[in-house]
């Protein structure tokens, strides 16, 4: 079983292939921590996340789960289903950087944000991390 999330539509956190292929079964490919944590992300910012949007004819198809072997890099955690990209309706992704920061979002499960980007990625990578341990903020 996956964690399926309240506030995403699978065809959102996944490209079209896989969309086409499994439909909501496809979220069994994504980390239930990364789900988990948007729900969490929406439930405390009140605002609208975007993270795929090739359904409704927009760029974005490659945010999630990751396919395209010309996006991002080999080893990506996009290609494990153990990250994603996202923008937050009037929230800069500098806002959101500064706000998990200061601890005023708790990312439990999250070890690792893109810093200096002008988007959200977190991810779920296997760092050694103790509960309460800040996130490891790297450049791209």
């Amino acid at each position: 079983m996956y964690y399926v999330p309240k506030y995403f539509k699978a065809y959102e956190l996944l490209p079209p292939d896989i969309f086409e292929k499994y439909g909501v079964d496809g979220l069994y490919l994504i980390d239930d921590r990364i789900t988990w944590t948007l729900d969490q992300i929406r439930d405390t910012i009140k605002k609208p996340i975007t993270v795929n949007n090739w359904k409704f004819g927009g760029q974005f198809s490659q945010r999630g789960y990751r396919t395209d072997p010309n996006v991002g890099v080999k080893f990506s955690p996009h290609r494990f289903g153990r990250g994603v990209d996202f923008d937050i309706a009037g929230v800069t992704a500098q806002e959101f950087r500064n706000m998990v920061r200061s601890l005023k979002i708790n990312l439990p499960y999250i070890t690792r944000m893109e810093d200096t980007v002008n988007w959200i990625h977190i991810d779920c990578m296997g760092l050694p991390k103790q509960q309460g341990e800040p996130i490891v903020f790297f450049k791209p």
